[in-house]
């Protein structure tokens, strides 16, 4: 069925400016290459619907096909022709109301108050869906389990990729495919077992909601549940500063945050709403914010020359203020990490919610 040429589909790409690599992609002077969000899902087709079909979503080795279920393809030139990322890419790319899209952050909804989707790897491969019905066409390609029997939790396997699904409704299996009604939340970690499956178990029981990441001046946000918001302050980030204004709406329940920092490492001084915390004894002590009481902590996961990820516990969650510095002891070589915009590369937080 033709669509009415007044719905409007709303997509953006942030590029990012600075060199560096992390996470499944890499920017080199402002341009994207290698390989982004898709990867762990090649060969998947992921189908929205509204009262109708509306699109699929197809993973590729390289990009997501985006394929929009309407015949109007001028109006798709009007919708995007405001972004110059989207009109190249859109003069090349368009064939058959199909969009290729490549980069590191994708969101768009279409029609209004119809198919919401939010795509990111910076750099946990993250995919969220709001829109009446979802169905996942896995194609035989992947493994695909209950989550602890949960009905409304899925685990999906390939080789060395793992990924959990969620919904706040019930999943049906069958066979390859998964059909989904109301929401679905698709994430993966990209990190190291057995990091990895500690992390993925927190999220599985509600621990993990969301992430920020910060490259340079840019800053990507998401909310898995909308629950929880971080800003970035902007001021001090220019000063070579990470200072995070995190709040949220579940005063009930303690939070941690995971913070990702590319290409520094060594000495670091964390403070919460304006004080210095002390460092957890281990992962499992920092993934239950709850047990220690009113202190904050931080524990850290890795640092090497790659880069720095730590995890930081919120143990009472409204609106709190957490800073973290390096400290460089050469005064000299402080100074130039401060003046080149060294200091900061990357920053990625993951917020901890329960439902």
């Amino acid at each position: 069925m033709r669509l009415p040429a007044m719905l409007i589909a709303f997509i953006l790409i942030i590029p990012f400016a600075s060199a560096f690599d992390i996470g499944g992609f890499e920017v080199k002077d402002g341009n994207l290459v290698g390989r982004y969000h898709p990867a762990g899902l090649e060969g998947c087709v992921i189908s929205c619907y509204t009262n109708q079909h509306v699109l699929d979503m197809i993973y590729k080795n390289d990009s997501v096909d985006i394929k929009f279920d309407f015949l109007d393809d001028p109006l798709l030139k009007k919708l995007v022709n405001a972004n110059s990322v989207l009109k190249d890419a859109i003069d090349k790319e368009l064939i058959n109301k199909t969009l290729r899209i490549k980069g590191p952050r994708i969101s768009f909804e279409y029609p209004p108050n119809g198919c919401k989707v939010e795509l990111h790897d910076t750099p946990t491969r993250f995919l969220k869906i709001e829109t009446s019905r979802i169905i996942i066409h896995t194609n035989g390609k992947y493994n695909i389990e209950r989550v602890d029997q949960r009905q409304n939790q899925l685990r999906i396997k390939k080789d060395n990729f793992t990924s959990i699904l969620l919904s706040t409704n019930p999943m049906m299996v069958d066979g390859d495919n998964i059909t989904i009604y109301g929401n679905m939340v698709f994430v993966s970690f990209s990190l190291k077992n057995p990091v990895r499956k500690k992390i993925e178990n927190a999220f599985s029981n509600g621990s993990i909601g969301g992430e920020v990441f910060i490259a340079g001046k840019q800053t990507d946000n998401i909310s898995y549940f909308g629950n929880i918001s971080i800003n970035v302050d902007k001021t001090m980030l220019e000063k070579g500063k990470i200072v995070l204004n995190v709040k949220g709406d579940d005063g009930e329940y303690g939070k941690v945050i995971k913070v990702g920092i590319a290409k520094m490492h060594g000495k670091i001084v964390v403070t919460y709403d304006g004080r210095v915390i002390n460092e957890a004894n281990s992962i499992e002590d920092i993934l239950n914010p709850n047990d220690d009481g009113s202190n904050p902590e931080y524990y850290r996961l890795y640092s090497d020359k790659e880069g720095t990820f730590l995890l930081i516990s919120i143990p009472h969650f409204s609106e709190h203020k957490i800073s973290i510095e390096f400290i460089v002891e050469n005064p000299i070589a402080r100074l130039a990490a401060i003046s080149f915009g060294l200091l900061i590369v990357g920053i990625a937080a993951f917020y901890i919610f329960k439902p």
